[in-house]
């Protein structure tokens, strides 16, 4: 792999652990949804018993922002242990493939819509039908589809 495809996958592993501190939250003593800090990851996956790694704040500060983008496979498996551990119900397990795979945008999109339990549903039923009849219900989403974008004709 080349300098650019190092590259893209380093801002990959810091885009997406950011997107793990956006999504896994916890709720204060007030009921409010709250955002884990930096700080606040870093103790606790330096506190888990079940594995060796340590992690300073700066240290996950630097893998975040990208400065830092060589980490080791424990500090990998530690951080989606973490946030596995932690994810709303009903969404896709957190796993050091995940932290590390580059992903285009569009199946990144797929899999946070497929992450939506009707919409999973949905996917299952219709991957169950026929050719024809999944060109029908095609048919019947583009007549509900009130957004009027070119692309989604039927039958394609």
């Amino acid at each position: 792999m080349g300098p650019e495809g190092d590259q893209e996958q380093q801002q990959s592993l810091a885009r997406r652990l950011n997107s793990l501190f956006a999504q896994v939250r916890w709720t204060d003593a007030h009921g409010r949804q709250r955002e884990y800090s930096t700080a606040e990851v870093a103790k606790a996956v330096t506190a888990d018993l079940s594995h060796s790694a340590t992690l300073s704040r700066s240290y996950l500060a630097m893998l975040r922002n990208g400065s830092h983008t060589n980490p080791t496979l424990s500090v990998l498996e530690s951080l989606a242990k973490f946030f596995d551990d932690r994810r709303p119900p009903g969404t896709p397990p957190i796993t050091v493939q995940w932290l590390v795979t580059q992903e285009s945008q569009e199946d990144e999109l797929l899999r946070q819509r497929l992450a939506d339990h009707q919409v999973r549903a949905i996917a299952m039923r219709a991957g169950a039908m026929t050719p024809a009849m999944r060109k029908q219900l095609l048919k019947m989403i583009a007549i509900l589809d009130q957004d009027g974008t070119p692309d989604s004709s039927p039958g394609e």
